[in-house]
């Protein structure tokens, strides 16, 4: 299904896909949301910590952060928010090495690392706490989530009665080279700098596992992802690894009612990452391309207790579209 465009109507003073991106980001507040803390054994010797918001729902949602995020940052405190307010508990868990705490492992988390992800839902569904289980993924979060929904491999996908994916650039083989460019760099670099710090607390404790010179010396994240993240992971190359990873390759496989919001001034999208003919045809995949809002923005106003997505995400929850 394609939805109808919704404008977003952000401050004149909002005048960029940047500003969009980047103020809502950075100086936006959300107070009131207190996590409680669960830590779980992974199969290989590592843990995941997972931040829950209980108000005794049961109804629970998922959510994936996004790259180098957390369940810290302002967009999983405003949806946990509204979301207990509207009758749902919230785990947000975090990817390996980004709860605060570095992961016992040497290697981390990826784009298409959906084993974490399927071993998270297959705790909590475990538990048998919860009728209904919905699933929300931001940018890398949300193109993780949906290749784990599509990818036709894991069990734990049948619990999930619905997702929702916001701002995910689904289709790396654009998408990558794009971020490395322009005043995207702003995005890049930061993003470089904090995996290379995280690589930094690897050579200590594994010394003889990468090359970390190499990796360091990485201009941007694109070479970083080639140099590190590709044979830490055990991919061919680097265009093995886009093509596997990827959520546009599995989106013709998902049987979950899954809706993909991204904005049409998101400034890490390429044209490639708007499948509109796709969600067209399908049953379940459905798309919903916003006027404004740049990369988890949709802030209409910045002092507003809830903005345009945790107000979308919540009645698209309690009503089904």
């Amino acid at each position: 299904m394609l939805y109808s465009s919704p404008t977003i109507k952000s401050p004149k003073w909002l005048y960029t896909k940047h500003l969009q991106t980047i103020i809502p980001n950075v100086y936006r507040k959300v107070d009131g949301v207190t996590y409680n803390r669960e830590r779980i054994e992974t199969w290989d010797d590592d843990f995941l910590d997972l931040d829950w918001s209980r108000i005794g729902s049961k109804k629970i949602i998922i959510i994936s952060h996004g790259f180098e995020g957390c369940s810290n940052r302002v967009y999983a405190l405003g949806l946990t928010k509204i979301l207990n307010a509207n009758g749902f508990d919230v785990c947000v868990w975090n990817f390996r090495g980004c709860s605060g705490e570095d992961n016992r492992q040497y290697f981390g988390y990826h784009s298409g690392k959906t084993d974490d992800l399927d071993y998270v839902v297959r705790h909590i569904t475990s538990t048998n706490n919860y009728d209904e289980h919905y699933m929300i993924g931001i940018s890398m979060g949300g193109n993780l989530t949906m290749k784990f929904l599509g990818e036709e491999k894991w069990e734990s996908v049948d619990k999930i009665a619905a997702a929702i994916t916001v701002s995910v650039p689904i289709h790396y083989e654009t998408s990558l080279p794009h971020l490395i460019k322009g005043w995207n760099q702003i995005y890049e670099r930061r993003f470089t700098n904090q995996v290379k710090q995280k690589v930094l607390k690897k050579q200590s404790r594994f010394p003889e596992v990468m090359n970390y010179k190499y990796i360091l010396e990485s201009k941007n994240l694109m070479e970083f992802t080639e140099r590190c993240t590709v044979p830490l992971h055990g991919f061919k190359d680097l265009n093995d690894y886009i093509k596997k990873v990827q959520a546009s390759a599995f989106l013709k496989k998902i049987k979950t009612p899954t809706l993909l919001i991204n904005a049409d001034n998101d400034p890490l999208l390429t044209k490639e990452c708007y499948p509109i003919q796709l969600a067209k045809k399908s049953k379940y995949f459905s798309l919903e391309i916003t006027k404004g809002g740049g990369h988890v923005g949709f802030c209409e106003d910045i002092k507003a207790e809830h903005n345009w997505l945790e107000k979308r995400v919540a009645n698209y929850f309690m009503k089904g579209a």
